[in-house]
């Protein structure tokens, strides 16, 4: 079909007009003819195209079928990627591969606490978010695909996009008990991130003791711990453009968490410390930068307070994970702690 309708567009190109023809044309002139050529052409092709596309969703829905059945998410994944490749259009299958893709996230870092572990499972939730997000574009009421989003941005500790997400999906279906748990828990980190300021170490052994652990831990990440608690720090500030902690209360910020992370109550705690910037210069630099400071840390932790460094996993993540809006605002430069419970039997 492809190559009819190519011959059929070209075909005006050899039409040589003669004067002795003109009988045939009646009282069409040659231009209008070709014009004519050229739309049937194109109509031709137009209607073969929706003709093959409408055959590739319907197979789609069978790989769609195939991934429901399936109970592992890789298998899953393939499926509705087949599905997705066939028929762009089809918000279900997008909505349905964020969600292995989300899953698959988890596992992927739960195999290794270590960076390569780590960045592996973020990839996979970046693409989750982006497959949420076109499911959305292309079907607004899905409410899964808000609620998905809301738990990836809770787990990342961007609580006010958690917060919209959870809104929205409650607003197309307001009796969802999950949408409603998401949408208490984020605003519970909301109120208790607000005006946090300096922070000593007894506060954040503290909390990273409460008995209850952070709802959609799961998306954050390991297979073998509990996310008990993430703590954003403001203050720790560093030369311009550089990886050096400044000193006074960004060096004594440190100080208190090298204080909680080396004490014997969170004997049992890894950490993950995360780098991130603001959208103030490029994205590459601020990417190389997010992962230098966060390393800058981790390296002083370490030297200062002795604690083992494959306890500690640094995640650099430049600007792509701003909290507020705009996402020049000074408050998305910081530094988070992520403190991880290792589970007791395994």
């Amino acid at each position: 079909m492809k190559n009819v309708a190519a011959q059929r567009i070209l075909f005006p190109r050899v039409f040589v007009c003669r004067w002795r023809m003109l009988w045939r044309l009646s009282s069409i002139s040659c231009s209008a003819m070709v014009l004519w050529l050229i739309g049937v052409s194109l109509l031709t092709c137009a209607l073969g195209s929706g003709a093959a596309a409408a055959e590739d969703c319907q197979k789609a829905k069978a790989f769609y079928k195939l991934g429901v059945s399936l109970l592992n998410y890789e298998e899953r994944r393939a499926a509705f990627q087949k599905a997705v490749d066939l028929c762009p259009s089809y918000a279900e299958a997008h909505n349905n591969l964020a969600d292995a893709l989300e899953n698959l996230a988890a596992l992927s870092q739960g195999r290794n606490f270590d960076e390569k572990g780590l960045s592996q499972g973020n990839r996979l939730l970046d693409q989750a978010v982006q497959h949420y997000t076109r499911a959305l574009e292309l079907k607004d009421d899905l409410y899964q695909s808000h609620i998905g989003l809301g738990e990836i941005y809770l787990g990342q500790g961007r609580y006010q996009p958690a917060l919209e997400e959870f809104k929205k999906a409650l607003a197309i279906s307001p009796l969802n008990e999950r949408a409603d748990e998401g949408l208490k828990e984020a605003r519970k980190r909301l109120a208790q991130e607000t005006d946090r300021g300096f922070r000593k170490s007894e506060q954040l052994v503290a909390r990273a003791k409460q008995p209850s652990p952070m709802s959609a831990g799961r998306v954050m990440g390991v297979e073998n711990h509990t996310v008990r608690d993430r703590e954003s720090f403001h203050n720790i500030l560093f030369a311009g453009w550089s990886a050096q902690i400044a000193q006074g209360e960004p060096i004594e910020q440190v100080n208190e968490i090298g204080k909680a992370l080396s004490s014997p109550e969170l004997s049992a705690f890894n950490f993950v410390i995360e780098g991130h910037t603001n959208t103030v210069g490029g994205f590459e630099e601020n990417m190389k930068l997010s992962w230098e400071r966060a390393r800058s840390v981790k390296s002083y932790l370490v030297k200062q307070f002795g604690i083992a460094p494959e306890r500690l996993v640094v995640q650099g993540y430049g600007y792509t994970r701003t909290k507020v809006k705009p996402d020049n605002a000074a408050e998305n430069r910081r530094v988070e702690v992520v403190f991880l419970e290792k589970d007791s039997g395994r």
